[in-house]
C-alpha cells in the first residue's frame, strides 16, 4: 500500500517526537537538558532545553517565578527532565515537569558549575534549532553525569568538547595531513584551525595560525575521538597537557563558530584564581 504525503508527514512526526504545524495536537512529551533560562513578563520563564530528538528548543513555563509554581524548581538550569508540552504560537509551553536529575554536586562545586555550564554553552552554540540530535544529547548528559560524580574536569571537558564538534560534522583530522594527504609522522605534526587538522612540518598552510600540538597531546585526541567518556575517564592529564588540548580545542571551536565562548574566559579566571590561592597557601 502506497503512503500518501499526510500519512508519511504524520509518520515522520510521531517518529521524532514533536508534530508539524499540519498535525497541531495538542500535546507532547520530551526528555530534556535545559541549557538556559531567562525571565519574561511578570512571572513566566522562556527555557533554552536540548532533547534527543528535537535538538535545540525554546519553550515557555507560565507562572514558574511565582511561589506557588509547581514547575519551576524541575526546569533549573543543567536539569535533566522528561517535560509536557502544548504546542504554541510562538513557542510550546512546558504544562508538567519531573525533574530526573538535578545534579546536586556538580552544582555545589563552583568549579564544576562553571565547566558544566561552559558545555552546556557549547551544545547551545553547535546544536542548530529544531534538528533531531540524539547524540549531542547523549554526549552533553554524559558529561553532566560524569561531573557529578567527581570525574576529572579536564577530561570530561575535553572529550565533550571534540564529541559534540564531531557530532555537529566538524571532527577535526588528525590521521593524515590536510596539506600533502600523507599519514602523520608523530613528532612532525601542528594543528591548523583554519583548516580543521593537523599538518605534516612540511606543508605550508596559507592563512591562520598554526599550533604546536605534542605527541601526548595527538595521541590523546585520537584516544577522545574513538573512546566513550567512560573510557576516556581513566586518562590522568598533567596540568600541561590540559592547557595544550585547551588551547587546541579552542582554536578549533572559535573556527567553527567565529567567536569565542563566553563562558570559557569565566572558567579560566575561576583557574587562576585558584591557582593563586594554592600557591599564596604554600
Amino acid at each position: 500500500m502506497t503512503e500518501t504525503p499526510t500519512q508519511h508527514h504524520s509518520q515522520e512526526e510521531r517518529r521524532i517526537g514533536r508534530p508539524g504545524p499540519g498535525a497541531r495536537p495538542r500535546s507532547y512529551r520530551t526528555e530534556a537538558v535545559v541549557l538556559r533560562s531567562f525571565n519574561e513578563g511578570e512571572a513566566d520563564r522562556v527555557l533554552i532545553i536540548l532533547t534527543p530528538a528535537l535538538g535545540r528548543v525554546r519553550v515557555r513555563v507560565r507562572g514558574a517565578r511565582r511561589v506557588t509554581s509547581r514547575l519551576g524548581g524541575h526546569v533549573d538550569v543543567l536539569n535533566h527532565a522528561n517535560l509536557s508540552l502544548a504546542l504554541g504560537h510562538r513557542s510550546d509551553v512546558v504544562t508538567g515537569a519531573e525533574s530526573i536529575e538535578s545534579f546536586g554536586q556538580l552544582k555545589a562545586d563552583l568549579d564544576r558549575l562553571a565547566t558544566a555550564i561552559y558545555l552546556a554553552e557549547v551544545a547551545y552554540a553547535l546544536v542548530p534549532e529544531d534538528a533531531p540530535h540524539p547524540v549531542a544529547f547523549s554526549v552533553l548528559l554524559g558529561a553532566l553525569r560524569s561531573l557529578d560524580a567527581g570525574a576529572s574536569i579536564a577530561v570530561v571537558t575535553h572529550h565533550t568538547e571534540l564529541r559534540l564538534l564531531d557530532d555537529a560534522g566538524y571532527m577535526p583530522e588528525l590521521h593524515r595531513c590536510l596539506g600533502c594527504g600523507k599519514e602523520i609522522e608523530q613528532g612532525n605534526h601542528r594543528f591548523a584551525p583554519s583548516l580543521g587538522g593537523v599538518v605534516c612540518t612540511s606543508c605550508r598552510v596559507g592563512h591562520g595560525r598554526l599550533l604546536p600540538l605534542s605527541i601526548d597531546a595527538l595521541k590523546v585526541l585520537r584516544h577522545f575521538a574513538r573512546s566513550q567518556l567512560e573510557q576516556a575517564s581513566a586518562l590522568s592529564l598533567p596540568t600541561g597537557l590540559s592547557r595544550e588540548l585547551e588551547a587546541v580545542l579552542a582554536s578549533a571551536l572559535h573556527e567553527v563558530l567565529e567567536r569565542e565562548m563566553r563562558t570559557s574566559a569565566f572558567v579560566d579566571h575561576l583557574r587562576r584564581l585558584k591557582e593563586r590561592a594554592a600557591a599564596a597557601g604554600r
